[in-house]
């Protein structure tokens, strides 16, 4: 046979789970110039191994497409994760030590940074600097809480920012103010960006290092693709940089925020980004997201009835026409929208706009979240052609019981209609999952054990999270695979084992979908492959 038919790569004795309803089961793949050339046993990929090509024996381990996280903020992630971690410190006790500590380690003119802040750290408390400024020393403080929709900042950091009164904004973001002035609490996006912006920045390269960093640990379990859903400062030249210099180890798929007030600047911000972005051969202009609403943990979701705090009653739009003319903008420059909607009035209003917005040909609007779901809206997802790309993980802070913050403030009723990705499947509907990275671990694995257990995985004695949404085992590897490529519209070249697609692969030590769910966030990963090059190996 002539060389320019042999693989560069050809793995064999692995049993491949293809995802294609047509050839479901195979041993072998043959990979050329980043794509699969062939699939089948390992007789039949013998003709295209030649002197050059290598050749990987999988056997008794298991292949899958590549797996993609739909949903993650890994350039702003990145950024804004520096200084101590308040994840897991329930106590205001617990916080004020940490911070404590990282102060000891700052110089007495320096930001105090922290992220990860849990509300349950809060209870019986508002968000107030007078909470923090002792424990950092009367230090300038940025705290980011985990759902990134709120920040504290301490009497010195306001100072520093700026920030002595409360701020007209775009959106519905505050700097929440008491008699006193600002109580340091900065809520939604455009009240947090101010703040943080007042924070010394970190250096371009250390961002890049860290990125490079951020990607090589998730191809160590599997991830051959990030769909990347912010637009912080430096989001897309980190990506490019990193793609120009051969040091992103990652497709992605890139859909940057356009916020209120920001409308009448989309279609020349489409048109610079996808100049930033000409040469990429690994990263994508996608999409563009939008907010319909906060988040519910802070009372900024958009509910059809407040929340038992009385808050999540309105839109990040204070004029929701808006976000229509935005839809359209996007449309028209041949981008779909990918909107955060969390509540339950924001995904109605959301399909409502979609219904009458449709997506460029060839690609799908998606709804980003979709924390509470009315029953009227399930159908919509599936007639509408909307993609529901959701975090199982987000639940890991929902307690059975209902005396976590997220569930108190929804309601019992409300509750019962949380995260319904078994509902929107089984009406025909299509269900992207990724993990929101920095809100939630990354890992894959726990990802998937998460959806098919409505809890965290290893948590056995924990009652699950409204159990009638978990989903089959292969319906999450598809969450990561095949309804991952359909959310980004490449379904016709990605997400399968199969001639043509791209030859982006996982192999696994076991098979992921047989695997008991609580084990799987200890299954080996043997090897990650991009584009036909190893990004990860070990053992094989």
């Amino acid at each position: 046979m002539s060389t320019s038919t042999n693989a560069q790569l050809a793995i064999v004795g692995a049993r491949i789970l293809t995802q294609d309803p047509a050839n479901p089961v195979a041993s072998a793949v043959a990979i050329r110039d980043g794509r699969i050339i062939a699939v089948g046993d390992d007789a039949d990929i013998r003709p295209y191994i030649g002197a050059g090509t290598e050749v990987m024996d999988a056997a008794g381990r298991v292949l899958t497409p590549g797996l993609t996280d739909c949903h993650q903020h890994p350039v702003h992630g990145s950024e804004m994760g520096r200084g101590v971690s308040l994840v897991g410190a329930m106590t205001l006790d617990e916080l004020r030590g940490r911070l404590t500590e990282q102060a000891k380690l700052t110089g007495p003119d320096d930001w105090v940074i922290a992220y990860g802040g849990e509300y349950a750290a809060f209870a019986g408390h508002e968000l107030h600097r007078d909470l923090i400024d002792d424990a950092v020393g009367g230090r300038p403080a940025f705290i980011w809480m985990f759902d990134a929709h709120s920040a504290l900042m301490s009497t010195e950091g306001l100072r520093r920012a700026g920030l002595t009164g409360p701020r007209e904004f775009a959106d519905r973001a505050e700097i929440v103010c008491d008699d006193r002035g600002p109580t340091g609490e900065l809520h939604e996006m455009g009240a947090t960006e101010l703040g943080y912006a007042a924070v010394t920045p970190m250096p371009a390269e250390e961002l890049a290092s860290r990125v490079e960093e951020l990607f090589a640990e998730q191809s160590r379990l599997g991830v051959t693709g990030v769909h990347v859903l912010d637009d912080g400062p430096g989001t897309a030249t980190t990506l490019a940089s990193l793609d120009a210099q051969g040091r992103l180890g990652m497709r992605i798929r890139f859909a940057p925020w356009c916020p209120p007030g920001q409308v009448d600047n989309l279609a020349q911000r489409i048109s610079d980004l996808r100049g930033v972005l000409s040469e990429a051969s690994l990263v994508r202009l996608a999409a563009i997201k939008f907010f319909a609403d906060g988040a519910i943990d802070g009372g900024g979701a958009w509910l059809h009835e407040p929340d038992c705090c009385g808050q999540s009653k309105t839109s990040q739009w204070k004029d929701i026409t808006r976000y229509d003319d935005a839809v359209h903008i996007a449309a028209a420059n041949g981008l779909p929208a990918w909107t955060h909607a969390i509540g339950d009035k924001a995904v109605a209003n959301t399909l409502d706009t979609y219904a009458h917005a449709a997506a460029p040909v060839g690609t799908r609007h998606r709804i980003e979240h979709a924390e509470v779901l009315q029953d009227a809206e399930i159908a919509r997802f599936a007639a509408l052609d909307v993609v529901a790309s959701m975090q199982p993980t987000h639940m890991d802070w929902s307690l059975p019981d209902h005396s976590d913050n997220w569930s108190t403030r929804v309601g019992p009723e409300r509750a019962a209609l949380a995260w319904r990705y078994g509902d929107i499947l089984r009406a025909g509907g299509h269900v992207a999952l990724g993990s929101d990275w920095p809100v939630a671990a990354f890992d894959p694995r726990r990802t998937l054990a998460g959806a098919q257990l409505r809890r965290p995985a290893g948590e056995r004695d924990r009652a699950p999270y409204v159990a009638a949404q978990a989903i089959t085992a292969t319906q999450a590897l598809a969450g990561y695979t095949t309804e991952a490529a359909y959310a980004a519209g490449e379904e016709s070249y990605a997400g399968r084992v199969k001639v043509g697609h791209y030859a982006d692969l996982t192999l696994f030590a076991d098979d992921p979908t047989l695997c008991n769910p609580d084990d799987l966030v200890d299954l080996p990963v043997a090897a990650t492959i991009v584009a036909g090059r190893f990004t990860h190996r070990e053992g094989v």
